[in-house]
């Protein structure tokens, strides 16, 4: 079986601050200032038109790993241009920019027999650069086709966000797994466009109401461009859930993004959501404790997710986090701050993996590289797998559910933001596909879900005949 994966909470009983619930759909533009800055910007009203938003998909990042490249190098007429870490890594991948979108997510829906499945990767605010990429480079390299919608591609005209210059295939550098591996040749500076923010607790405690208006916009932004890529790509979707798995994978703002996003279209064709530096509380990134659960309360609670963050995240941790001072504050919002998603996923009903990288800040990959690449590779394996085998090791203890692991590795693989060649690269326990059988019934239970929520019992009654 093979399939994509895609690179893109909940259960609070107290509520911190007097926010209003929003949606991100307000009409009205307001002034806002930020103090730490001291710049005032003027937030705008979201274009509520999903067709607007399909620039992030048709000029998204794509990996495909070395299988499908040497299947397609003709098409292609580039060298391999993409490996995972040096020097154990594989290699013979390759990563570009959409530029033909129609012809070439049409060449990636007929790879589903030359990859493990299909991972749609969200990015962070700063866009396809350092993390992001760096996780298609490992995934790619385990054989899944990665596609990463571009946020910062926003043309200059809709002025909410957007980078000055995108880089083509041949002009990103994919040399360092460590490094930037920039996909822009100029980015926008901070609040030079409304939506190119920097994260300051100074000031969203400056107006908490407004700033979570703010965020809220923020979102809708993403969920338009995710609306519109859905939209648009649902027979890409449709080829890697017919021949084998697809999963939504989040990072930071991403996985805020992936998060939240209910899309049917999508959410019944997932394996698994991955949400890597999200921690699923209400915080400043919602405006209340209904808007951070799990793709909206509404997807099949039989989708497994993997939650892994770091122990001292700046901005989403238990303490010392911007999340935890927002909460604490006098003019501020959100909490309980848990800083990851267990107590979201057991509130809703979801079963999955919850893995806290032991001393590890917002970007783990840097320091624990090989514990992160150990979990990932057996959860895309095995999504629904109750015990995963990277997680049963010395290195990590479970408590309540959580898993506190260690860094798999003695020094960082990551140095200077260059790569450390003195570190092995590790994976542990099997990352084979799991029983068929079981993947099969797992994907029979989410299509009975979405009858059942689509029409009634009679669905259930008609499925189960």
């Amino acid at each position: 079986m093979r399939g994509i994966v895609f690179t893109l909470g909940c259960a609070v009983a107290i509520v911190v601050g007097s926010t209003n619930c929003s949606d991100g759909t307000g009409q009205t533009s307001f002034d806002m200032y930020m103090p730490y800055h001291d710049v005032n910007i003027t937030v705008p009203a979201i274009n509520q038109t999903v067709a607007e938003y399909e620039y992030a998909g048709d000029n998204a990042l794509v990996a495909i790993p070395a299988a499908c490249y040497q299947k397609e190098a003709a098409f292609f007429g580039s060298a391999s241009n993409f490996a995972d870490r040096t020097p154990d890594g594989p290699d013979g991948m390759f990563y570009f920019r959409i530029s033909d979108p129609d012809t070439e997510y049409a060449k990636l829906a007929s790879m589903t027999d030359c990859s493990s499945g299909l991972v749609v990767l969200l990015h962070g605010t700063s866009g396809v650069r350092w993390n992001p990429v760096s996780y298609a480079a490992a995934l790619s390299g385990l054989g899944w086709v990665v596609v990463l919608p571009d946020s910062q591609s926003q043309p200059a005209e809709m002025g909410y966000k957007g980078a000055i210059s995108l880089k083509n295939t041949s002009e990103i550098d994919t040399s360092n797994y460590c490094g930037a591996m920039d996909a822009y040749n100029e980015r926008a500076s901070s609040w030079s466009k409304p939506f190119m923010y920097s994260t300051n607790s100074e000031n969203i405690l400056n107006d908490g109401a407004k700033y979570a208006e703010y965020m809220e916009r923020n979102y809708r932004i993403r969920a338009l461009e995710m609306d519109a890529f859905v939209s648009k790509r649902e027979s890409l979707l449709s080829a890697f859930f017919a021949a084998s798995k697809v999963f939504l994978l989040g990072r930071s703002e991403g996985g805020a993004v992936a998060g939240r996003y209910y899309n049917e279209a999508l959410h019944s064709k997932l394996s698994g959501i991955i949400l890597s530096g999200w921690s699923c509380d209400f915080n400043y990134f919602v405006s209340c404790a209904e808007n951070a659960r799990i793709c909206e309360d509404q997807c099949s609670k039989d989708i497994p997710v993997l939650n892994v963050v770091g122990e001292t995240d700046s901005y989403f941790a238990s303490s010392s986090s911007v999340s935890a001072d927002v909460a604490a504050g006098a003019t501020g919002y959100g909490g309980p701050i848990t800083g990851n998603c267990k107590a979201a996923m057991d509130a809703q009903g979801f079963s999955g993996h919850v893995v806290v990288m032991e001393g590890a800040g917002h970007s783990f990959l840097y320091t624990h590289d090989n514990a992160w690449r150990s979990v990932l590779g057996e959860f895309l394996a095995c999504p629904t797998a109750t015990s995963l085998p990277s997680l049963q090791r010395p290195g990590c203890q479970e408590q309540n559910g959580v898993y506190t692991c260690d860094a798999l590795s003695e020094s960082p693989p990551c140095v200077d933001w260059e790569v450390n060649t003195s570190v092995a690269l590790v994976e542990v326990g099997a990352v084979s596909e799991c029983d068929e059988n079981e993947i099969e019934a797992s994907a029979a239970a989410r299509t009975a879900s979405v009858l059942a929520a689509a029409l009634g019992p009679l669905a259930v009654l008609c499925w189960t005949a």
